[in-house]
């Protein structure tokens, strides 16, 4: 039976990746690390498909631009809300669960959305109350729904398997070096 190369992942990651972040030796703060790096492979992987979909014809003309911009100003919302949903899902989650990296990598997924929703609806409404924006509070409130309910319809095809990959990849990395 196939296995995946945990030992090797795991001097990846602790010579050249998020392994060497503060607070990576702990397993619910490298969770985390682990949760924003599938954020950030998501991303990418969208923008990219985006590009490459607007390049072969999928898509009209500007729309993988379009996409691609959106991925980009998704990132400063989504990595770190990634993060911490990452580290709550592993110090909430019960280790009994079957299949536990692959459930904790959709349940961080899913939350990532729920958190980044709440972020953005705080930022938009709070520029819209303080005068900031010129809109006011319930159309701020409104867009913040709109848009990340359509990041959620556009991007949940890769990043629920990101997620699951990469809360499998870390589960066994961290058992392996137990």
């Amino acid at each position: 039976m196939w296995s995946l190369p945990t030992q090797t992942l795991h001097r990846a990651c602790t010579r050249y990746g998020p392994g060497r972040l503060p607070g990576a030796e702990r397993p619910d703060v490298g969770a985390g690390y682990a949760a924003a790096s599938a954020a950030l492979a998501s991303t990418a992987l969208f923008a990219v498909g985006a590009i490459t979909g607007e390049t072969v014809g999928l898509l009209s003309s500007n729309d993988g631009v379009v996409w691609f911009a959106f991925a980009g100003l998704a990132v400063p919302v989504v990595i770190p809300t990634a993060f911490l949903v990452g580290v709550a899902v592993w110090r909430l989650l019960p280790s009994d669960v079957p299949f536990f990296g692959a459930v904790a990598g959709l349940l961080g997924t899913l939350g990532t959305y729920v958190a980044s929703l709440i972020a953005v609806t705080v930022i938009l409404t709070a520029s819209a109350v303080l005068e900031l924006s010129g809109a006011d509070p319930v159309n701020a409130a409104a867009f913040s729904v709109g848009v990340v309910g359509l990041g959620f319809m556009i991007t949940w095809w890769v990043t629920f398997p990101v997620g699951a990959v990469s809360g499998t990849v870390y589960t066994a990395v961290v058992e392996e070096s137990e």
